[in-house]
């Protein structure tokens, strides 16, 4: 089975270890542990992609690795920073999307399929904001447009998938759905009120985000759905 390759163990082994950090350790420690997780999925990237490297999925590491260590020292200390690379890992994510996806026409059923599903989302995102304002009041700026940019990459992977239920699209749904949960449970965490188990989740969610950004990087987006792993 692939799943007992060394390079899958490696990225399993170092996810389950940032998991017990998280859970036993302070917060601060994770900083040891947490780079090794984008290290292990890079390195399984490059042994399983069989056509030429994406330089774009290379930079989401990056831009993800790099929010990721400042959230970890203190999100309410770099609210500029955070913002301005969440932000651009969003941006490089929807270029992903679009260029996995070729043009379809689209009705006006599709549209408010999509608006229906997304209002509860936007309502979650408003109370959430609502609740964390006089803490990022000074950088609101810079975390209004992280919020835009995530918020519109939801629709997308959502849109993407309603409009062509391929494999590619459901891994990238299933990406967004733990981006989303992760950012409202940073966000409560980091500018309202601490909880260990809020950052365990957290990384669970992250190396969620990893492992299925990753099968979305090998699928060929003509697949139709298959099995989840």
């Amino acid at each position: 089975m692939k799943y007992i390759k060394s390079t899958y163990l490696a990225f399993f082994i170092t996810a389950f270890i940032s998991l017990l950090v998280a859970l036993f350790f302070e917060k601060i420690n994770l900083l040891f542990v947490y780079p090794l997780t984008f290290v292990s999925i890079f390195v399984l990237y490059m042994t399983e992609k069989k056509g030429p490297i994406s330089i774009l999925y290379v930079l989401v590491l990056i831009f993800g690795l790099s929010s990721g260590v400042y959230l970890i020292i203190g999100f309410g200390q770099y609210v500029p920073e955070v913002s301005i690379l969440v932000s651009i890992f969003y941006l490089i994510y929807l270029r992903l999307m679009y260029l996995k996806n070729e043009k379809m026409n689209t009705t006006i059923k599709m549209y408010l399929k999509l608006l229906i599903i997304f209002l509860p989302i936007l309502y979650i995102y408003y109370r959430v904001i609502c609740l964390i304002y006089p803490e990022i009041k000074e950088d609101y700026v810079y975390f209004a447009i992280m919020v835009l940019l995530m918020l519109i990459y939801l629709m997308a992977a959502l849109y993407y998938y309603i409009r062509n239920k391929n494999q590619s699209n459901l891994w990238m749904l299933i990406v967004a759905a733990n981006l989303g949960i992760m950012n409202i449970i940073i966000t409560i965490n980091e500018l309202y009120m601490y909880e260990t188990i809020f950052t365990v989740i957290a990384i669970f969610c992250n190396h969620f985000v990893l492992y299925f950004s990753f099968k979305f990087m090998l699928e060929d987006e003509k697949n139709t759905l298959t099995d989840i792993v």
